[in-house]
């Protein structure tokens, strides 16, 4: 009798420690396309660099404070790239972007453009700096590259070219940006 109640003791407790043990969910997993849509999405884009021109900067940052009747400015604390950690008073606030998918993009289309265009797919290292970029081809978007252009003022009709990975480009759904070119047609 000793031996069974001793036996269905130490089972009981065999038992209850199974049950504390954590289990690993199958629905609980994250991959890193979640963990950067993640990090992107719970931040705005603020420009950090060359404030109020079409060259800027911009580097995620925490909204601290929005607009209101009697300042029209937000207030933004940096949380990455040459300005981390500063807090400031601004206009140029992109609060909402998505990622570009495989669906066709008109030449002309406005995206932020992600400076450093890692190779890699969702580098969360390379994330501090962004610039405003417009889409002027799709010929190599088979192999994931969109031909972008920079422009560097209101009359720059010599902008930087580049080609950008599709994953390093993004829309910028508020407010909405436009081109800030003048064409002479």
């Amino acid at each position: 009798m000793k031996k069974l109640l001793g036996l269905l003791l130490i089972s009981s407790f065999v038992l209850l420690a199974g049950c504390h043990a954590k289990k690993q969910s199958p629905y609980n997993r994250t991959d890193d396309k979640q963990d950067y849509e993640r990090l992107l999405n719970t931040h705005v884009f603020a420009a950090c660099l060359n404030i109020g021109k079409p060259y800027a900067t911009y580097s995620l940052a925490d909204l601290k404070k929005r607009p209101s009747d009697d300042n029209p400015y937000y207030k933004i604390t940096f949380v990455n790239g040459p300005c981390k950690g500063k807090t400031l008073w601004t206009k140029d606030v992109l609060l909402k972007t998505a990622p570009v998918g495989a669906e066709y993009l008109p030449k002309g289309t406005v995206l932020l453009h992600n400076y450093w265009n890692p190779k890699e797919p969702y580098d969360q290292e390379k994330t501090d700096r962004w610039n405003i970029a417009v889409v002027t081809g799709t010929t190599r978007a088979d192999k994931g590259i969109v031909d972008l252009e920079f422009p560097r003022d209101r009359n720059d009709f010599m902008p930087a070219r580049e080609g950008a990975y599709l994953h390093n480009v993004r829309y910028v759904m508020q407010p909405e940006v436009k081109d800030v070119r003048n064409f002479l047609y």
